[in-house]
């Protein structure tokens, strides 16, 4: 006789570029009577490339149900950095303030960021969204009260790509009505946020983010092989990324200002979360959001291995390169060199540093970028540090404090997400207490 399926409160895909695996959660809905678990996962091959990502969805699902039995989840939600993951253009204003503040937005989204521009945009630079394929633009320009003409330019120009990306506005708000109805008219779908750069040294991305997120969850229904991910998914869809960024947010409101790291077979991303320390504000020349997420596409352990193995000293280079999936001790051991130097290169980029300016009062110390000082826990997720042997040590070769880098301080606690549902918990904050997510995300680092 059948088994019935098991009722639970979550299933949650995370859709990769390789593989997909499948997680089960339960107790999610009951707290704070119930405890938050984390039932299983399954994995199998992602199946974007022959055109129908249901066949993975399925196979990871079943694998799950081999191990734990028949589920029935109460919701199903989906990261995806497959498909090309969340492939964006940005354009602002000015390159250090508009322009500056869509990046910052798009990449906290969890953007695969294609092309960005300041200014007028010119035939090169349409010629160049086109060649990119983003699923979204986004468009901004001008602090509130200040130009309107550059922002509603580029509005009209965007209009001669053959193109038709979603369209996120976080421009000049005394536009934004012309602006979208340019867009709208011209077969384009958009949504209107808050202007990411409002005044001076301000910032105010997170609406954007937001909208994002939501125009993403429409993108990726209709991306090549993901159109059957509706099937599947009764909840949120976010960006892969961007899903780590909000579960380190609300991990961050617990546990106090933190950095999450996470390499990959071609990537490394560094999330971030914090003010940076009064003494280092002080002396800060440009703003910085209080979650930030830098990507080095040149640092992994993969198909960035060859770059990434040219940063290690030449007696210590891992000869053969790892396989993308390791097997053997050596390759094991290979590609725990790789995720070590791309951690602490990805970190050291992330960080920001001191520098001195000479002026007629004498020598002042300013501090360019990010402040990381303040961070005391830093965490590592993705395969590389979390499956491979020297995770912790990774992590520790990237404290220093406040040197030449603002690094994070000597005595910060590191720790692994050894369940892997960093990811899948930035998903589950939509549905669920905030405290019962953190609590299985307090588990995974065994906090």
């Amino acid at each position: 006789m059948p088994q019935p399926p098991r009722p639970i409160d979550a299933l949650v895909a995370e859709i990769g570029s390789t593989t997909t695996s499948m997680t089960a959660f339960d107790g999610l809905a009951g707290w704070p009577e119930t405890a938050p678990t984390l039932i299983g996962q399954g994995v199998a091959p992602t199946s974007v490339a022959e055109g129908d990502v249901g066949i993975g969805l399925a196979a990871a699902r079943a694998a799950l149900e081999a191990k734990v039995g028949p589920l029935e989840p109460g919701v199903t939600l989906a990261t995806s950095s497959a498909a090309g993951g969340l492939r964006m253009t940005v354009h602002g204003l000015t390159q250090k303030m508009t322009a500056m503040a869509a990046r910052e937005a798009a990449l906290g989204a969890g953007a695969v960021l294609k092309y960005q521009t300041a200014g007028l945009l010119r035939e090169h630079d349409l010629a160049e969204i086109e060649a990119a394929r983003p699923g979204l633009i986004l468009l901004a320009g001008g602090v509130e009260g200040g130009d309107t003409e550059t922002v509603l330019a580029n509005a009209r120009r965007l209009t001669g790509i053959t193109a038709r990306p979603i369209v996120v506005y976080g421009g000049n708000s005394a536009v934004a009505s012309e602006a979208r109805s340019v867009l709208e008219a011209a077969g384009f779908r958009v949504r209107v946020t808050s202007n990411v750069y409002p005044s001076v040294d301000e910032l105010d991305i997170v609406p954007a983010r937001h909208a994002i997120h939501d125009a993403f969850e429409e993108h990726i229904t209709h991306a090549p092989g993901m159109e059957r991910i509706g099937d599947f998914v009764t909840g949120r869809i976010l960006p892969t990324p961007g899903a780590v960024l909000v579960a380190a947010e609300a991990l961050a409101d617990a546990l106090g200002d933190l950095v999450v790291v996470d390499v990959g077979g071609a990537t490394t991303d560094i999330h971030s979360v914090t003010d940076g320390s009064p003494e280092i504000a002080a002396i800060s020349t440009e703003p910085q959001p209080h979650a930030k997420r830098t990507v080095e596409g040149d640092l992994g352990t993969f198909v960035s291995a060859e770059h990434t193995a040219a940063l290690i000293a030449e007696s210590e280079r891992p000869d053969p390169l790892p396989p993308a999936i390791p097997f053997t001790p050596a390759e094991f051991e290979a590609a725990a060199l790789l995720a070590r130097a791309a951690t602490v290169t990805a970190m050291t980029r992330h960080a920001g540093r001191l520098a001195y300016l000479y002026t007629p009062k004498g020598r002042q110390t300013v501090a360019h970028g990010r402040d990381l000082t303040a961070c005391r826990l830093v965490i590592g997720t993705g395969g590389a540090l979390v499956r491979l042997p020297g995770g912790e040590a990774a992590l520790r070769a990237t404290l220093g404090g406040p040197g030449e880098y603002l690094l994070p301080p000597a005595d910060a606690r590191v720790a692994l997400d050894r369940d892997y549902v960093f990811a899948c918990c930035g998903t589950l904050l939509a549905h669920f207490e905030a405290g019962a997510v953190v609590a299985l995300m307090r588990g995974s680092i065994g906090a």
